[in-house]
Protein backbone atom coordinates (compact mmCIF):
# COMPACT_ATOMS: atom_id res chain seq x y z
CA UNK A 1 0.00 0.00 0.00
CA UNK A 2 2.81 2.43 0.68
CA UNK A 3 4.69 1.98 -2.56
CA UNK A 4 1.15 2.69 -4.33
CA UNK A 5 0.33 6.18 -2.05
CA UNK A 6 3.73 7.07 -2.96
CA UNK A 7 3.29 5.97 -7.06
CA UNK A 8 0.03 8.04 -6.85
CA UNK A 9 1.91 10.81 -5.63
CA UNK A 10 4.24 11.05 -8.04
CA UNK A 11 1.93 10.51 -11.02
CA UNK A 12 -0.48 13.28 -9.60
CA UNK A 13 2.13 16.04 -9.10
CA UNK A 14 4.07 15.47 -12.32
CA UNK A 15 2.03 17.86 -14.33
CA UNK A 16 3.04 20.21 -11.50
CA UNK A 17 6.18 19.92 -12.10
CA UNK A 18 6.25 20.77 -15.86
CA UNK A 19 3.74 23.75 -15.80
CA UNK A 20 5.27 26.76 -14.15
CA UNK A 21 5.27 25.73 -11.07
CA UNK A 22 8.91 25.27 -10.33
CA UNK A 23 10.66 28.58 -8.70
CA UNK A 24 12.68 28.79 -12.04
CA UNK A 25 9.43 28.25 -14.08
CA UNK A 26 7.55 30.74 -12.45
CA UNK A 27 10.66 33.47 -12.27
CA UNK A 28 11.15 32.91 -16.18
CA UNK A 29 7.36 33.09 -17.26
CA UNK A 30 7.71 36.93 -14.84
CA UNK A 31 10.74 37.38 -17.32
CA UNK A 32 9.27 36.87 -20.37
CA UNK A 33 6.22 38.90 -19.11
CA UNK A 34 8.44 41.95 -18.03
CA UNK A 35 10.37 41.76 -21.20
CA UNK A 36 7.45 42.02 -24.25
CA UNK A 37 6.30 45.12 -21.41
CA UNK A 38 9.54 46.55 -22.23
CA UNK A 39 9.45 45.89 -26.09
CA UNK A 40 6.12 47.67 -25.92
CA UNK A 41 7.33 50.73 -23.86
CA UNK A 42 10.22 50.89 -26.15
CA UNK A 43 12.58 49.77 -22.91
CA UNK A 44 15.63 49.04 -24.59
CA UNK A 45 17.78 48.66 -21.42
CA UNK A 46 15.34 46.28 -19.66
CA UNK A 47 15.27 44.24 -22.79
CA UNK A 48 18.94 44.33 -22.93
CA UNK A 49 19.47 43.01 -19.37
CA UNK A 50 17.36 40.31 -20.25
CA UNK A 51 19.42 38.74 -22.61
CA UNK A 52 22.70 36.85 -22.31
CA UNK A 53 26.23 38.75 -22.14
CA UNK A 54 27.62 36.24 -24.16
CA UNK A 55 25.10 36.75 -26.99
CA UNK A 56 22.39 35.56 -28.34
CA UNK A 57 20.92 32.77 -31.42
CA UNK A 58 18.10 33.74 -32.93
CA UNK A 59 15.49 33.43 -35.81
CA UNK A 60 12.87 35.85 -36.45
CA UNK A 61 9.16 35.27 -38.18
CA UNK A 62 10.28 36.58 -41.62
CA UNK A 63 12.03 33.88 -42.66
CA UNK A 64 15.01 35.26 -42.40
CA UNK A 65 17.93 32.79 -41.56
CA UNK A 66 19.07 32.07 -38.23
CA UNK A 67 21.56 34.38 -36.18
CA UNK A 68 23.80 34.73 -33.92
CA UNK A 69 23.73 38.45 -32.09
CA UNK A 70 27.10 38.86 -29.83
CA UNK A 71 25.75 41.88 -28.97
CA UNK A 72 22.56 43.03 -27.08
CA UNK A 73 23.15 46.14 -25.81
CA UNK A 74 20.57 48.79 -25.16
CA UNK A 75 21.96 51.24 -27.76
CA UNK A 76 22.24 48.71 -30.36
CA UNK A 77 18.49 47.23 -29.97
CA UNK A 78 17.14 50.90 -30.43
CA UNK A 79 19.22 51.06 -33.55
CA UNK A 80 18.04 47.94 -34.72
CA UNK A 81 14.34 48.34 -33.59
CA UNK A 82 14.65 51.36 -36.19
CA UNK A 83 11.49 53.18 -34.49
CA UNK A 84 9.11 50.63 -34.34
CA UNK A 85 6.48 50.35 -31.87
CA UNK A 86 4.20 47.77 -30.54
CA UNK A 87 1.40 46.44 -28.52
CA UNK A 88 1.81 42.85 -28.01
CA UNK A 89 0.74 40.04 -25.79
CA UNK A 90 1.81 36.62 -24.78
CA UNK A 91 -0.93 34.08 -24.79
CA UNK A 92 -1.13 30.75 -23.47
CA UNK A 93 2.42 30.79 -21.91
CA UNK A 94 4.01 27.59 -20.73
CA UNK A 95 7.57 27.27 -18.90
CA UNK A 96 9.57 23.83 -18.54
CA UNK A 97 12.34 23.32 -16.66
CA UNK A 98 14.99 21.11 -18.70
CA UNK A 99 17.59 21.35 -16.37
CA UNK A 100 18.81 23.21 -13.01
CA UNK A 101 19.65 26.32 -15.56
CA UNK A 102 18.18 26.00 -18.54
CA UNK A 103 14.43 26.72 -19.12
CA UNK A 104 12.14 26.83 -22.12
CA UNK A 105 9.37 28.82 -22.54
CA UNK A 106 6.64 28.90 -25.83
CA UNK A 107 4.18 30.83 -25.87
CA UNK A 108 1.84 32.94 -28.96
CA UNK A 109 2.71 36.51 -29.36
CA UNK A 110 -0.35 38.47 -30.96
CA UNK A 111 -0.71 42.82 -31.32
CA UNK A 112 0.35 45.13 -33.47
CA UNK A 113 3.70 46.67 -34.95
CA UNK A 114 3.74 49.80 -36.30
CA UNK A 115 7.06 51.28 -38.41
CA UNK A 116 7.88 54.82 -38.19
CA UNK A 117 6.01 55.61 -41.63
CA UNK A 118 3.20 55.14 -39.40
CA UNK A 119 2.44 51.75 -41.26
CA UNK A 120 0.49 49.06 -38.42
CA UNK A 121 1.10 45.32 -39.36
CA UNK A 122 -0.87 42.41 -37.00
CA UNK A 123 1.67 40.35 -35.69
CA UNK A 124 0.69 36.72 -35.28
CA UNK A 125 3.66 34.25 -33.66
CA UNK A 126 5.06 31.39 -32.07
CA UNK A 127 7.54 31.62 -29.77
CA UNK A 128 10.05 29.51 -28.29
CA UNK A 129 12.09 30.88 -26.12
CA UNK A 130 15.58 29.40 -24.29
CA UNK A 131 16.24 31.10 -20.76
CA UNK A 132 19.52 30.26 -19.03
CA UNK A 133 20.81 30.86 -15.91
CA UNK A 134 23.63 32.84 -15.13
CA UNK A 135 25.58 34.46 -12.92
CA UNK A 136 23.76 37.51 -12.96
CA UNK A 137 20.08 35.86 -13.36
CA UNK A 138 17.99 34.44 -16.26
CA UNK A 139 18.87 35.63 -19.46
CA UNK A 140 17.36 34.94 -22.92
CA UNK A 141 20.06 33.00 -24.59
CA UNK A 142 17.74 31.46 -27.68
CA UNK A 143 14.21 32.33 -29.49
CA UNK A 144 12.50 31.14 -32.46
CA UNK A 145 9.85 33.01 -33.63
CA UNK A 146 7.41 30.51 -36.45
CA UNK A 147 4.46 32.91 -37.99
CA UNK A 148 0.67 31.89 -37.94
CA UNK A 149 -1.21 31.88 -40.69
CA UNK A 150 -3.52 34.47 -41.37
CA UNK A 151 -1.75 37.26 -39.16
CA UNK A 152 1.10 39.72 -40.01
CA UNK A 153 4.33 39.20 -40.05
CA UNK A 154 7.64 40.45 -38.45
CA UNK A 155 8.39 43.78 -40.24
CA UNK A 156 11.69 43.03 -42.02
CA UNK A 157 14.44 45.32 -41.34
CA UNK A 158 17.54 45.98 -43.07
CA UNK A 159 19.83 44.11 -39.77
CA UNK A 160 17.71 41.10 -40.57
CA UNK A 161 20.36 40.61 -44.13
CA UNK A 162 23.64 42.39 -41.81
CA UNK A 163 26.39 39.73 -40.99
CA UNK A 164 27.97 40.54 -37.84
Amino acid sequence: MKKMTIFLAVIISMPLIADGHLDSEKAVMDLVLKHWEARDNNDYQTQADLMSPSGTYNANSDGSFFRFASENSAETMEKNMGGQSSSLNVNYPEAIALSDDVVLARYYLEGVISNPAGTVSNYRTRVTHIWVKESSGWKTKSWHFSPLHDGGRHITSAVDFQEE
